[in-house]
């Protein structure tokens, strides 16, 4: 068999490309059979290409809430809401109600102190300190 038969064989062996999945000792894999150690190194590449990805989604899902939220932000507090929705995902960010409403209100003090007011911020406390201060200013930290 060629390299490529042998590779074709494999990844039909392995499932399909955009799985994760426990495979069937248990490990956390990805793709074609790529077990995730904690502490193994990743590619770089692979890396930018995730984060890539993971932003694009974040930008649109903020679009898209923005849209029905019926909410045009400045380029900063828009930032915000995008390093927000990479964070903690749509659902995540959906779950900010009251800072939703503050920011239908154009009430952008209320929105950043809703943005203290939460568990991400206990968990990540520098991160939401600055988009707070962003929020609640439109200028960049």
């Amino acid at each position: 068999m060629t390299p490529r038969e042998i590779a074709d064989m494999i990844k039909r062996h392995e499932g399909g490309p955009s799985d994760v999945y426990l495979d069937t000792v248990g490990i956390l894999t990805l793709g074609w059979g790529h077990a995730l150690h904690v502490g193994s190194p990743v590619p770089l590449e692979v890396s930018r290409i995730f984060f890539e990805n993971d932003f694009n989604n974040a930008v649109r899902d903020v679009e898209l809430l923005l849209g029905e939220y019926d909410i045009y932000p400045d380029p900063v507090r828009k930032a915000v809401l995008i390093s927000m929705a990479f964070h903690l995902g749509r659902a995540g960010l959906l779950g900010f109600k009251k800072m939703w409403a503050a920011l239908m209100a154009l009430d952008y003090n209320e929105a950043a102190n809703q943005i203290l007011d939460s568990k991400a911020a206990r968990q990540c406390p520098k991160r939401y300190i600055e988009l707070s201060k962003m929020m609640r200013t439109g200028e960049r930290a």
